[in-house]
């Protein structure tokens, strides 16, 4: 296996993915084939190339860079979608006191989510209203940024949101910068008190064929359930209050903008297809390690994929796109800031350069320049998923 390419070893070795299409054909969403298609194809010929030739004339040398996917299930460009959403943010977000907090849920709850992914949508708006309501009664308006987690340490289903609201907010009435702080309890009763709701006015729209549902056969049973998760107490983590908002963009945007697990976490072995991962187990504050069969990781993986046109973070308040070019300037002038100039965001050579210390468009020859020559087209993506479910279909056969 190609050691600089781990995950996509993962897909290929032993026809894995082909094996997992083939076993749930007519079930696999159509955003997963397309990032998985797009993430093996990246950096080959499939999506096209660019020719560069040496600027010295007396150099023949000739280099193809071919294009990259883009795709959520690509490690490589996840990496540069998070260096540009961090640096972005940067020069967003205003200098003040910000508050992390994990929303969670009993995990009793989470298939739910799993099977009606419709509804993951709504999560971001029951944990983000609960903080505005909150500030809206002391007439301010507050700015956040949250962010959606449908994985565990072990990859499982997992459904929490991250959420990173501001310490203060501006007054409606005055325009001043006012200081404000979340209860744990308050905070963690009223979204509770929203999910359910949720739940229940959802209930002729669901899906509830999961094992773990099977008892319930009508809204009655269905009533009695979420009123016994209700009476459970669900966990919410403050973290500590930070002046230095880059961390939690930078912790976000790591999980966010990449596949859930890095290939520097896979190790794989060779005897029977088993592949080990190594994971933090929160309960023993121990790292584990988790041992599984191909087909089982990919199973695994793929369902954390987002269906297309999903937004991962969404924004708040005085954040909101509605409200940001109108609130933003005020709380610059609130908080004493000068108001940033857009950043210049990273291309690909100056993030080569950053992360392997090379230059991508310097001849290896004779050091001058390489100069763009032609352009490549390469293949659909609706092509190469046709091609990619031809070749599962053909696993059967053989």
């Amino acid at each position: 296996m190609h050691p600089n390419k781990p995950l996509k070893n993962l897909f290929n070795k032993n026809n894995a993915w082909l094996t997992y299409l083939n076993q749930n054909i007519g079930v696999v969403r159509d955003a997963v084939i397309e990032n998985v298609t797009k993430m093996l194809a990246c950096g080959t010929a499939a999506f096209g190339s660019r020719k560069y030739t040496c600027s010295n004339d007396n150099c023949s040398h000739t280099k193809y860079i071919h294009q990259t996917c883009k795709s959520r299930a690509c490690n490589s460009c996840g990496t540069k979608a998070t260096e540009r959403w961090v640096q972005t943010q940067q020069h967003v977000l205003p200098d003040c006191e910000w508050q992390h907090i994990t929303f969670t849920m009993p995990d009793t709850l989470w298939e739910i989510f799993r099977y009606n992914r419709a509804l993951l949508g709504e999560l971001f708006n029951c944990a983000a209203q609960t903080l505005i309501s909150w500030a809206k009664k002391k007439g301010i308006e507050i700015g956040i940024f949250c962010a959606l987690h449908t994985y565990g340490r072990q990859l499982n289903w997992n459904t929490h949101i991250h959420l990173s609201v501001t310490r203060g907010g501006i007054c409606i009435k005055t325009g001043e910068w006012k200081q404000i702080y979340f209860k744990t309890k308050e905070t963690e009763a009223c979204w509770r008190y929203a999910i359910i709701t949720l739940l229940r006015e959802q209930y002729g729209d669901l899906d509830l064929s999961a094992a773990r549902y099977s008892h319930i056969r009508e809204e009655r049973d269905w009533s009695h359930f979420l009123d016994s998760q209700f009476q459970r107490l669900w966990k919410l983590h403050f973290a500590q209050k930070t002046d230095n908002i880059i961390q939690t963009v930078a912790y976000l945007g790591r999980y966010l903008k990449r596949p859930p697990i890095s290939g520097s976490r896979l190790r794989h072995y060779s005897k029977g297809g088993l592949l080990t991962f190594k994971y933090l187990d929160h309960r023993t504050g121990k790292t584990e390690r988790l041992t599984l069969p191909q087909v089982a990781l990919i199973t695994r993986l793929v369902e954390h994929i987002p269906d297309k046109g999903f937004k991962m973070i969404r924004y708040f308040g005085f954040l909101s796109n509605r409200r940001r070019g109108v609130m933003l300037p005020k709380v610059y002038e609130a908080l004493d800031m000068e108001e940033r100039s857009k950043p210049v965001l990273p291309g690909f050579a100056s993030m080569l350069k950053a992360y392997v210390k090379i230059d991508p468009f310097e001849c290896i020859l004779c050091q001058s320049r390489l100069i763009f020559a032609e352009y490549r087209a390469g293949t659909s993506l609706s092509e190469l998923s046709t091609s990619m479910l031809m070749g599962a279909k053909r696993i059967s056969l053989m």
